[in-house]
């Protein structure tokens, strides 16, 4: 267990590490152009590991089915929140940007589990991690704010 916890926490360190190059890209060639090229050289590298693992293509074949043709838009949905994450961390900074990254995916995690959720006695839990992005998102919300609006809003004698 202690090794996948390590993996996850790998996981998040090269996501952030991600962001923040794709980010500095953007800068450079634009949100679209640096997703593109980051798809480009992810494809060279994962061909590389591939090739290293000595895969064979025919067995990749079988991953190609009719009735779920759907599941390859993971990678157009992936492309497409490379480019919006290299633009909006540039905008928001890179904390901010990861904070509401992790919102949004904890949104649809929350969403996800409701629609494949059993039964809706089992609901509660979900309204509680409902809870925690509205708090996640506020705390975002505040930090935007300079500290003085805060001071006023809560004192009007305060000016």
């Amino acid at each position: 267990m202690s090794l996948l916890i390590l993996l996850a926490l790998t996981n998040g360190l090269c996501i952030g590490l991600s962001r923040s190059l794709n980010g500095q890209l953007s800068l450079h060639k634009g949100p679209f152009k640096a997703s593109f090229y980051n798809h480009i050289f992810g494809f060279l590298f994962l061909s590389l590991i591939l090739i290293c693992l000595d895969t064979e293509l025919s067995s990749l074949a079988p991953a190609w089915h009719k009735e779920t043709w759907y599941l390859f838009l993971g990678g157009v949905i992936g492309a497409f929140y490379v480019a919006l994450n290299s633009y909006v961390l540039n905008q928001l900074g890179a904390m901010k940007a990861a904070l509401l990254v992790i919102s949004g995916q904890m949104v649809t995690g929350v969403l996800l589990d409701i629609v494949f959720s059993a039964s809706l006695d089992k609901l509660f839990p979900y309204v509680l991690q409902g809870l925690g992005i509205i708090f996640i998102i506020l705390g975002v919300r505040l930090s935007q704010k300079k500290p003085k609006e805060i001071i006023n809003k809560r004192h009007p004698c305060h000016s």
